[in-house]
């Protein structure tokens, strides 16, 4: 985002709903940060950080230890740990990481677990982009399939520019997706020879029949950094981290104001903040970040009393700096404090039913889909808009991506669920509708 970022929140969204950008998809782009910066912090459990020497040796190709202060550890790489929870080889039926947060994760809004499922369901791949930024965003399509995606700008350090090849995760982000936490971008000069070694690596692998060149790949994603390591900084690609690297934990800073009217004139001066609606006698400001015009932390002044909340840390700090700075002799520091029922980071076990780990989760989620608003939907729920015939066909589309996230999850040996009581709660036509039957000769 450019330094004009509440300009730029005001402007219409680039998904093309003619919407300000902070009552559409930005939310979105909010709750993902949040929901990234809980995982940055479930991989610091003691039980879960056991495990990265033995991830980062493969990751990484390196037979020395993960060293704390190096970038590769997943408190400091997003990379890693995107791959590190998700994608790292594990026995067949036990599931990722990721899937195991997702059972016991508490606390999650309605933004944050929708993105959690397509966080879960969605694989790395190699996308070209066909369409540069536009008014909707870029196209990307999937050298490997083919399927084309419609890329929001949120998550790029530097917009891709047409035929750059992307290697990352996207996520469903409202109504357009998003790179993962990690990304990767490859001049359109390496897309045959970054093909070429993944068709070779996968047939010297020998996997049976039955497994498909995307199906391996599902489960050698480090290939793709390993590809970048070898040749792929060497011919001029590069490695981003789409957001911000800070755990997740909440708190508050108090402050005691002396005159509220000078206060409020002065907060209304800088750039950086953005009033809120006022709620009676509460006045409350957004704390934008100037790159990537996200929320960071949020001020509200009621009477004499201002409070600072924040996410992390490191926000909450220089939140609280930045109001010192800004009203001085206006406000008196009373203290900081860790937000209430939040999660203590106790080391605990996964509690998940029978199956493997996510089924539970998404169990859950797929319990409520029929009556949750969807963004691909125009904030109607499916429910709703089966009622009418585009709509049933919009639902039947968003089902089938469903249908097929599952199948392969299925194939994978991840967790899945039988969409079919699913489409007959929707009365949704079956995807492949049988054809008339043929006479016996």
């Amino acid at each position: 985002m450019s330094p004009s970022a509440r300009r730029q929140r005001q402007a219409a969204c680039p998904c093309g709903s003619k919407r300000p950008l902070s009552a559409c998809c930005l939310p979105w782009e909010e709750a993902f940060h949040r929901l990234i910066s809980r995982l940055l912090a479930f991989a610091a459990r003691p039980r879960i950080h056991r495990q990265e020497d033995r991830a980062g040796a493969l990751f990484w190709n390196t037979e020395r230890p993960l060293q704390p202060g190096k970038g590769r550890a997943a408190a400091e790489s997003l990379r890693f740990l995107e791959w590190f929870l998700h994608d790292q080889p594990t026995p067949r039926g036990s599931g990722p990481l990721l899937a195991e947060f997702a059972d016991t994760a508490a606390g999650l809004s309605t933004r944050e677990e929708a993105l959690l499922f397509g966080l879960l369901l969605a694989p790395v791949r190699p996308y070209e982009v066909t369409e540069s930024a536009g008014l909707r965003g870029s196209v990307a399509k999937d050298l490997l399939t083919g399927a084309e995606r419609a890329v929001g700008p949120f998550g790029f350090a530097v917009p891709p520019i047409r035929s750059d090849v992307l290697i990352c995760r996207l996520v469903p982000c409202g109504r357009l997706a998003r790179p993962g936490a990690g990304l990767l971008v490859l001049p359109a000069a390496s897309r045959e020879e970054l093909l070429a070694y993944l068709r070779t690596t996968y047939q010297m692998s020998r996997p049976a029949r039955h497994v498909s060149l995307e199906d391996f790949l599902d489960t050698a994603s480090h290939l793709y950094h390993h590809y970048f390591l070898l040749r792929g900084r060497n011919q001029g690609g590069r490695a981003e981290e789409t957001l911000r690297c800070t755990p997740f934990a909440p708190g508050r800073a108090r402050f005691r104001g002396k005159e509220s009217r000078r206060i409020r004139a002065g907060l209304d001066r800088h750039p950086e903040l953005e009033r809120q609606a006022e709620t009676g006698e509460e006045v409350r400001y957004a704390w934008i970040d100037l790159e990537r015009a996200v929320t960071r932390a949020m001020v509200s002044i009621r009477n004499d009393e201002i409070q600072v909340t924040a996410d992390t840390r490191e926000d909450l700090t220089e939140a609280t700096h930045f109001l010192e700075t800004c009203l001085r002799s206006l406000v008196e520091f009373v203290g900081q404090e860790a937000a209430e029922g939040t999660d203590t980071g106790e080391d605990t076990a996964a509690r998940r039913e029978s199956g493997a780990p996510g089924t539970a989760f998404l169990r859950t989620v797929l319990d409520r889909w029929a009556d949750s608003p969807s963004p691909l939907l125009d904030d109607r729920t499916p429910g709703e808009a089966a009622r009418s015939r585009t709509g049933r066909q919009q639902v039947a589309a968003v089902w089938l991506g469903l249908e097929r996230d599952m199948a392969r999850q299925k194939r994978l040996g991840r967790a899945w669920a039988d969409l079919t009581a699913l489409r007959e709660q929707l009365d949704l036509p079956s995807a492949a509708p049988p054809g008339p039957r043929r006479k016996r000769a």
